[in-house]
């Protein structure tokens, strides 16, 4: 067997000289090897999310970007061999394949096992589910799972990235004439190709600074949330807010309280209620006339009621004094908000490691980091070694001499499962947890990389139609990818509860996408 080099100049297997036994061997070794390496990413960035310190920018920009490297790659090397026209077909498979799949057979594992009985006005039972024996909740439509409302939110921002593929395809439709020779095809679509890539570019950013904006509101979410079920004590709520880098955060954290304290109603305080939050506060100890003479300095406009800015006015001062500031810490240091203990609980998967846990809490963060860190550099540089090979073998497969199969039906089949299978495992553990919050946030997920595939994975096409000088030969698998997303997103945005039924025809998106590619190129004549 002859040795050949692949970009990187390191010494493969060239799939050429292989039987159809050895093609398949090797082939296999890659996408198990490529499947441990996005496991090592993945796995790796988790660790850094129990890093309290980087958490926020690990959670919101670095787990989308590492876990499109797989793809990106993929991509990127199926484009830049010599035959790049007839071998970026890989590329195309990989990016649709991603995408469909992500969308389609972990939404259903999330569906099936994560299913919950219905009520009369279909909405998923949740309390019940422990009760109820298994033939009860086995029914195409009165067992099924709830979508949260960031569902919709993220939902919006995938079918609008979606159409960045448009960029270069109405150019294409307008512009490209059958058997025009292709180096026209090429100059039509040479400049769309690098606008698409820019656009691509800019809206990457954006959802980086929206899943950023997000993770940075989501612990005042829990906060509030706590707070409205009564799981918060106002002391607790205050802990959480830092005050002299956000007054705006105080104000969202506390408004629950307002209207709690506020018992008639009337949108302001009076001086019986005003003296409620004191003792929530600790202050007790408070006589009579120390009372009425904080309640006078914080009515301002000696309306004799306090208003919501005058109440936040008031404890920003509280705070914001150094005595009562250390007293309000050491009174709230065993506060647990519940709503984080559930949240805790739905997220078991990602505890600290067992060796990491027993070290002493000064060398946990530092071990976490050193752990998490080799782990992604290892996985990223596999990922980049194993990408070219891989694509190199599936290209070979759909050679005439091989299957003679397109090669697209080979990358959208066996790349996606190679670089995406931890998706399925993740799926299907947070199904079996059998709660809203976290099959919302398994849902989020897939759809964040719909979204990172229709900018970074896509972004990255573009790149090569520019700089390699190809034409744009996709029509059918661009059309293909859109409808399948336009599909799963409406059923996001207008059925708030999917049930098995819901969650078969998603499944059966995924052979939709291969059929519209074949029937548009085989039926309809598009490229």
């Amino acid at each position: 067997m002859a040795d050949a080099e692949n970009i990187w100049g390191t010494p493969f297997i060239e799939p050429e000289g292989l039987n159809a036994l050895q093609l398949l061997i090797i082939t296999t070794i890659y996408a198990v090897v490529l499947y441990q390496a996005s496991n090592l990413i993945a796995n790796g960035s988790e660790f850094l999310v129990l890093v309290p310190a980087v958490s926020g920018i690990v959670g919101s920009i670095v787990l989308p970007i590492l876990g499109a490297v797989p793809d990106g790659m993929m991509t990127l090397v199926s484009g830049l061999g010599p035959n790049a026209q007839e071998s970026v077909g890989a590329g195309v498979g990989v990016l649709a394949g991603s995408t469909v799949m992500l969308l389609t057979f972990p939404w259903f594992i999330a569906v099936l096992y994560g299913r919950v009985p219905l009520n009369d006005n279909n909405e998923p039972v949740y309390s019940r589910e422990k009760a109820l024996p298994i033939e009860d909740r086995v029914g195409l439509f009165n067992s099924g799972i709830g979508l949260g409302p960031s569902i919709k939110k993220n939902t919006v921002v995938m079918l609008a990235t979606s159409l960045i593929y448009l960029v270069i395809q109405i150019p294409a439709w307008g512009e490209d004439i059958p058997g025009e020779p292709l180096l026209i095809q090429v100059t039509h679509e040479h400049n769309t190709a690098l606008i698409g890539a820019i656009i691509s570019l800019v809206c990457f950013l954006g959802y980086l600074v929206m899943c950023f904006r997000d993770s940075k509101d989501k612990s005042t979410q829990l906060i509030i949330a706590g707070i409205q079920n009564n799981s918060v004590s106002l002391r607790a709520a205050l802990r959480f807010a830092d005050t002299d880098k956000d007054k705006e955060k105080l104000a969202t954290i506390i408004r629950p309280f307002f209207s709690r304290y506020d018992q008639n109603k009337d949108g302001k305080l009076c001086r019986e209620e005003f003296g409620m939050i004191l003792n929530d506060l600790g202050e007790s100890n408070l006589i009579k006339d120390e009372v009425n003479k904080m309640f006078r300095t914080t009515d301002t406009d000696s309306s004799n009621s306090i208003s919501f800015e005058e109440f936040r006015d008031f404890l920003i001062t509280y705070l914001t004094e150094p005595d009562r500031n250390e007293i309000l810490k050491h009174r709230t240091d065993s506060v647990v908000c519940d709503e984080e203990e559930e949240i805790a609980a739905d997220n078991e998967d990602e505890e600290m490691p067992a060796d990491i846990k027993s070290c002493p809490v000064e060398q946990q963060m530092c071990r976490l980091i050193c752990r998490a860190s080799w782990m992604m550099m290892l996985g990223t540089f596999v990922v980049l070694f194993v990408s070219d090979p891989f694509v190199d073998c599936l290209t070979e497969w759909g050679t005439q001499r091989r299957l003679g199969i397109p090669v697209f039906y080979i990358s959208f089949i066996v790349a996606p499962f190679a670089s995406n299978a931890s998706e399925l495992l993740s799926a299907y553990a947070y199904a079996l947890k059998k709660t809203k919050s976290s099959i919302t946030t398994s849902l989020s997920t897939l759809i964040g990389a719909g979204c990172m595939n229709n900018t970074f994975c896509l972004g990255i096409f573009f790149a090569l139609i520019y700089c390699k000088g190809l034409a744009w030969q996709f029509t059918a698998e661009t059309i293909s990818i859109i409808v399948v997303q336009w599909l799963i997103g409406g059923l996001a945005l207008f059925k708030t509860t999917h049930n098995l039924f819901i969650g078969y025809l998603i499944l059966l998106c995924y052979p939709l996408c291969l059929f519209i590619v074949y029937f548009l190129e085989n039926i309809v004549g598009w490229d």
